[in-house]
């Protein structure tokens, strides 16, 4: 399998946002749950030909968390990150973005909630945590 290099600030970034998403509760985050690994899976693999504008997208958050706040996007409180992500999703940015931040915002969140909710043998889901919040089995289904 191929791998995906991607800076320190991208990789905080991503998991940051991922944390937004789905945040942190009594049990887990995207982040925790493997969200990040399994979305650097996708650009290895199935997403490899969309490295490019991933990585372009996440520099954008960078960038809209600078332009809104003059920080990194990993050290804004929960909130600044909301706001920053809403700004995305409503095409409300202030920085120049080199890809659509609304289609990346959307392509990111999708790719955080598979990687928080799908088969662990895809790499995310980290030991079934999502499927055993939500009480199912993997061996008999709900239960």
């Amino acid at each position: 399998m191929s791998t995906v290099s991607l800076t320190q600030r991208q990789l905080a970034t991503l998991r940051a946002a991922a944390d937004r998403i789905v945040p942190p509760d009594e049990t887990c985050g995207a982040a925790e749950a493997g969200a990040e690994e399994f979305i650097l899976r996708l650009l290895a693999q199935e997403l490899s030909g969309e490295l490019g504008s991933y990585l372009a997208g996440l520099d954008g958050i960078e960038s809209e968390s600078q332009a809104h706040y003059s920080r990194s996007f990993a050290e804004l409180t929960a909130g600044e990150q909301d706001a920053v992500l809403t700004a995305m999703e409503e095409n409300r940015v202030k920085a120049d973005w080199v890809v659509s931040p609304q289609i990346f915002f959307r392509k990111l969140a999708e790719n955080v909630l598979e990687g928080f909710y799908a088969d662990p043998g895809n790499g995310g889901n980290r030991d079934g945590v999502s499927w055993k919040m939500m009480g199912y089995r993997a061996e008999g289904g709900i239960g």
